[in-house]
């Protein structure tokens, strides 16, 4: 959690970014920016470890959000080999503290994480 705390900045994947450089990164989900010097990527604090991302595919702010971000899963479809997507459901927020993510029904303006307990608005209109 040290490392947290040295990060110059925070990036997401932009909401259209697919795979491959997403394998790693959840949708929605914020990441310390350790390394901001090159000007095609950035080095990310993942999983305990940098990883470089191209800078194309990200979203980088200069301060962690405090609002919960939605993530909007198109053509979404239950599948019975797959519980925890499926709970998940159509559209789900992703913690901006924590990462967790969590279904969200309806459209609620505040949630607070069932994880780390964080309560926050839902930002519905940054996701899309």
């Amino acid at each position: 959690m040290s490392e947290v705390k040295k990060a110059k900045a925070w990036a997401r994947l932009w909401p259209t970014v697919r795979p491959p450089h997403s394998r790693n990164l959840r949708a929605g989900a914020w990441y310390p920016v350790m390394e901001d010097e090159l000007e095609d990527r950035v080095s990310l604090w993942l999983y305990g470890q940098l990883v470089d991302v191209p800078r194309r595919v990200l979203e980088v702010r200069p301060r962690r959000p405090k609002r919960f971000t939605v993530v909007y899963r198109a053509g979404y479809k239950p599948t019975p080999g797959r519980p925890s997507a499926h709970k998940l459901g159509k559209n789900y927020a992703v913690c901006p503290i924590c990462g967790h993510r969590f279904g969200i029904f309806g459209e609620p303006e505040r949630k607070e994480c069932p994880n780390c307990s964080h309560e926050g608005e839902i930002a519905w209109w940054e996701t899309g």
